[in-house]
């Protein structure tokens, strides 16, 4: 089993709907991941297993089994594509789990390219806007970088795209936008006074996370329209005017959530991405933030600290396995709070200002 960061993707998938030779490679594909699920060691219950160990196998088999599900019935190239993305999950969940294993960092991994994923992996960060639309960082081949480099408006494609893409593409290489009421693994915008719901499609593995940014100094608020799992529909997710990075759970077994932004003034740039659990924070003694967050507690039970500055009350919460709310373990105003770590797991930070959490 390669223990790498998930690779192994063509450069594209030769994809056609009467090609057997094609279809033969899919499954076997999906057949050599499943066989190497089953020959990895890994049990949930042996000596020093951890949940965060169980989340990546959890993740890898829920790959695979959205690869077969997506290799089932009418196959199109659209379904190719889906196969190739829950293949690719599959594959760094593993690769997380044997360096969890081996005690060692885990792997980075680029998403896959975000104008087709039969490009492969990404190999930088571009900043790149759609025709009327505001600029944004995405993840592109090297291909791409190079012709988004050599032209700024790059709609008509170059002689050599061929080599890049299948002959006839389901779709038009540089997407227009979409639609908010379209659910995307990305959403996009610019500000916003909560006039639209925008629609964040889940990804394959659960749980999973929102991970919501801005690049530049920014007050959010963003609140959901569902209430399920959660603790409350808002969300504060800075308070003290800096760009945002924040974790929200999402703990829904839903295809999409509904969400609107309401931005303190400015007209900046954000972006909400679904994300899996590698993106949370971990911590034995101390971590502190802005605004709010998830983090992993990866120490004992036993006495903490919350320390606070910022209007309002913050709210230290406990989530289940699911990331939906458990019970929350500490409340309070600007100040220091003590309270007890009920031990090991994911906590949600909800706070409009800058905190710190410690082990006493």
């Amino acid at each position: 089993m390669s223990r790498g960061g998930g690779g192994g993707l063509r450069r594209w998938w030769p994809w056609r709907a009467r090609d057997e030779s094609a279809l033969a490679e899919i499954e076997a594909e999906i057949t050599a991941f499943g066989e190497a699920l089953n020959a990895h060691s890994f049990s949930p219950g042996q000596p020093g297993a951890t949940d965060e160990m169980r989340a990546e196998l959890a993740r890898a088999l829920d790959a695979y089994e959205q690869a077969k599900q997506d290799f089932v019935g009418d196959r199109t190239q659209a379904d190719a594509l889906d196969v190739l993305r829950a293949l690719d999950e599959g594959r760094h969940a593993l690769a997380c789990l044997d360096a969890l294993l081996a005690g060692e960092p885990l792997p980075e991994r680029m998403p896959l390219c975000f104008f087709d994923a039969r490009h492969g992996r990404a190999a930088r960060q571009v900043r790149w806007a759609p025709p009327g639309g505001i600029a944004r960082n995405i993840a592109v081949c090297a291909a791409d970088a190079v012709r988004l480099a050599e032209s700024p408006s790059p709609l008509t494609p170059r002689p050599d795209a061929a080599m890049l893409r299948p002959a006839q593409p389901r779709r038009a290489k540089f997407p227009t936008t979409t639609s908010a009421s379209t659910p995307q693994p990305q959403v996009s915008g610019k500000g916003s006074s909560g006039e639209q719901t925008h629609q964040l499609a889940m990804p394959s593995y659960r749980p999973a996370l929102m991970v919501f940014s801005t690049d530049a100094r920014e007050r959010i608020n963003l609140r959901f329209e569902s209430t399920k799992g959660r603790s409350s529909r808002l969300y504060r997710l800075s308070g003290d005017g800096t760009p945002v990075v924040a974790r929200i759970p999402l703990p829904e077994g839903k295809k999409a959530v509904a969400f609107r932004v309401f931005a303190a003034g400015g007209r900046e740039a954000w972006t909400a991405t679904a994300a899996p659990l590698r993106e949370v924070r971990r911590f034995h003694d101390e971590i502190n933030g802005t605004g709010s967050d998830v983090v992993h507690y990866r120490g004992e039970p036993g006495p903490g600290a919350l320390r606070y500055e910022g209007p309002s009350v913050i709210q230290l919460e406990a989530l289940d396995d699911r990331l939906a709310y458990w019970v929350t373990v500490a409340e309070g105003s600007a100040g220091e709070h003590t309270f007890q770590w009920p031990g090991s797991g994911y906590y949600q930070v909800r706070s409009a200002g800058a905190w710190s959490l410690s082990v006493v």
